[in-house]
């Protein structure tokens, strides 16, 4: 050991610059047991701790230990902004480049440290003798090691901030934890996919605010990771220990709160949506919860699949420490609210210090996330929590504005899933709470109804847009007024220009029929009747209930006219089945004035080119003028073809029951229109 070369050259027998160029050239893993014990001298890592960091992270993990050597005994003020540096280094790096070391199994790790162990027995390798004198290289360069991965720098780097920070002795340490906190975010998004980096996020957070709780449960594949090292720390030696002032520590204290919305924001952003299971699928629980009866016997429920699922058990664990850290940092549900809805504001071209807490915004993302967490601890888990009064206007009405896109422009489903899942929750909480719709809020009514409808005509994901449909339903069904509510119906008839949503606007016009049928038939009705058990609701819907399709079909060719009916079919099914249900109800069928209404611009305005061009369609199949590829597309469109006849036949059936003659099917309507 005599011969080591980091032993030789300590000073005073080198100057400490001469010392950090020796240690470039001949640290290898097997020297790291020595540098070790070179820096338990505290006054030697003092002065050369801060350019260690980046000579010790690609030796990672077995350079853990040194990396905390500096931490405790290196300059506090010095090392931190070293460390800040290299995390910006990892938000920096191509968020496209895969780390093969990511994907390192634990037992690899264990054996490889295991391995460093035995070299260390051994008998040390002969330096080149010129290694040990400060201002010649070898002569054969050292072995360039292999970069640890993202993962394990992120979470050893946030570790020595967490010995760093509370050993900086300042009248602003804020400032320090400023800096650090905004170097910590970008690396942090990159990998917050990965546990080992949440649970570093958190365990400084933890660390910083004095929060005593253990750390999560650990993974099999992550159980060698090493803990903080709890021996005592140097002091600062340029600092002076003297008590802060309360608006310095008001200012950690929201610094803290700050992080950890935008910690939570990226935490969801980076889930995957496994399976349909979006984010922490909230609104599939409550819905669960809430209607039993609607779960599938033999299906697992979601409730299930986050019990045994590990990942996603994993996912409820990880935000149960986020909720606590919130609770502890005492983040409240008013505060995150307000965040939430508060005006966008456009951001300054100079990053300054926060000099205020109020200075120092919350992520409106995470704190949304963590609200509707908060309630879902409330309502699914039964856990305390104070909640505010969530109202439908204004305040889903301002959640659902920031949260998703414009609906003027169409851009509503594109948001990630796990937000898009904790805004309907949070509506559905709303819905379910029995808090009426104030008067004269038409405006914002409506909008909220656009953007949820929007929602679900735009959503890929089947479970929230059927989430986003029912909410829709019962945001609409729960207006006091019919007026509105029929205008809302006639507005998204008229001018939406998504045909699956005119399809949901004519189950609206059903349900709200029924709806109004089944308070006459009890006996309920007020004073006022209701539009929906009168005729007025289908004369006012009629132009946009029965469109001509010849009109969207003329001047094009057979296959341009068939693309154009399919893309309408779901609608023209939706409101062959609205006639069928008026033609076989004798109450519907009296109380509305169905014959009048198909003698004044009635139903045959649709049925006769709908039942024509369906029939037209399946001749061009059959004699091969429309083009499939194989025999399963062509037998579908066949399926698809008849099931419009066989639609349009019952409804004839109906109509023959009902005793109503307004209308005959003509021979001249198309080929097979007899048939009708």
């Amino acid at each position: 050991m005599a011969d080591n070369p980091l032993l030789k050259a300590l000073p005073p027998e080198t100057d400490y610059i001469s010392y950090l160029t020796i240690l470039e050239y001949n640290l290898t893993d097997e020297q790291l047991p020595t540098l070790h014990n070179i820096l338990q001298d505290t006054t030697l890592t003092a002065n050369i701790g801060w350019d260690l960091v980046h000579l010790l992270l690609p030796l990672l993990p077995a350079s853990r230990e040194c990396l905390q050597d500096v931490a405790r005994l290196g300059n506090p003020r010095e090392v931190v902004l070293k460390v800040t540096e290299m995390l910006e280094g990892i938000g920096a790096e191509d968020e496209d480049e895969e780390d093969e070391a990511e994907e390192e199994d634990t037992e690899d790790v264990s054996e490889r440290i295991e391995e460093l162990k035995v070299k260390d027995d051994e008998a040390p390798r002969k330096q080149p003798e010129s290694s040990i004198h400060p201002t010649l290289r070898p002569e054969e360069p050292q072995e360039t090691p292999k970069p640890s991965s993202k993962a394990v720098r992120f979470s050893t780097l946030l570790e020595m901030l967490s010995i760093l920070h509370p050993r900086i002795k300042t009248k602003y340490p804020s400032r320090f934890l400023s800096t650090s906190l905004q170097s910590i975010l970008p690396a942090f998004m990159q990998i917050a996919r990965r546990l080992e980096a949440t649970e570093a996020v958190l365990g400084f957070i933890k660390a910083l605010s004095g929060t005593k709780r253990p750390r999560l449960p650990p993974r099999k594949s992550s159980s060698a990771v090493l803990t903080q090292s709890m021996i005592k720390s140097a002091p600062d030696p340029e600092g002076k220990d003297e008590a802060l002032g309360a608006d310095e520590v008001a200012l950690q204290a929201r610094l803290l709160q700050s992080f950890l919305t935008f910690v939570t924001e990226g935490y969801m952003s980076s889930m995957a949506a496994d399976e349909d299971v979006p984010g922490l699928a909230w609104s599939s629980r409550f819905q669960e919860k809430l209607h039993p009866e609607k779960c599938i016997p033999g299906r697992s429920t979601y409730t299930d699949l986050f019990t045994e699922e590990e990942s996603l058990h994993e996912r409820d664990t990880v935000i149960g420490q986020i909720l606590a850290l919130a609770r502890d940092l005492k983040l409240s549900a008013e505060e995150l609210l307000a965040s939430i809805t508060k005006p966008e504001e456009e951001e300054g071209e100079d990053m300054e210090l926060p000099s205020i807490p109020t200075d120092v915004p919350l992520s409106r993302t995470g704190s949304l996330y963590l609200l509707s967490t908060m309630a879902a601890s409330s309502t699914l888990f039964d856990a305390p929590a104070s909640l505010p009064s969530l109202s439908l206007v204004p305040d889903f009405a301002a959640i659902l504005a920031s949260s998703l896109g414009d609906s003027a422009t169409g851009s509503t489903g594109a948001e990630p899933e796990p937000l898009i899942d904790a805004v309907l929750f949070l509506g559905f909480l709303i819905i379910n709470s029995g808090r009426g719709i104030p008067p004269d809020n038409d405006a914002a009514y409506n909008n909220i109804l656009q953007r949820l409808s929007l929602l679900s005509a735009n959503m890929p994901s089947p479970a929230l847009r059927y989430h986003a449909h029912v909410l829709t339903c019962s945001i609409l069904h729960a207006h006091p007024s019919d007026h509105v509510r029929l205008a809302f119906i006639r507005d998204t008839l008229e001018h939406c220009p998504y045909e699956n949503l005119k399809a949901s606007a004519i189950g609206w016009l059903k349900d709200e029929i029924l709806a109004a049928e089944m308070i006459v038939q009890a006996g309920k009705q007020s004073d006022e009747t209701s539009i929906f058990a009168t005729p007025a609701c289908l004369t006012t819907l009629a132009p946009f209930l029965f469109p001509n399709p010849n009109e969207l079909m003329e001047g094009q060719s057979t296959p341009d006219s068939y693309a154009t009916f399919q893309a309408h079919q779901g609608f023209y099914l939706a409101v062959l089945n609205l006639i069928y249900l008026l033609l076989s109800s004798p109450a519907l069928l009296s109380r509305l004035q169905i014959a009048t209404l198909v003698q004044e611009r009635g139903f045959p305005n649709l049925l006769y080119p709908l039942l024509s061009a369906a029939n037209k369609f399946s001749a061009s199949i059959r004699n091969g003028e429309l083009s499939f590829g194989d025999d399963e597309g062509k037998d579908a469109a066949l399926v698809s073809m008849d099931l419009v006849v066989m639609e349009i036949q019952e409804i004839m059936d109906a109509k023959v029951k009902a005793g109503v003659r307004s209308w005959e099917l003509e021979a001249d309507t198309g080929p097979g229109a007899q048939e009708g």
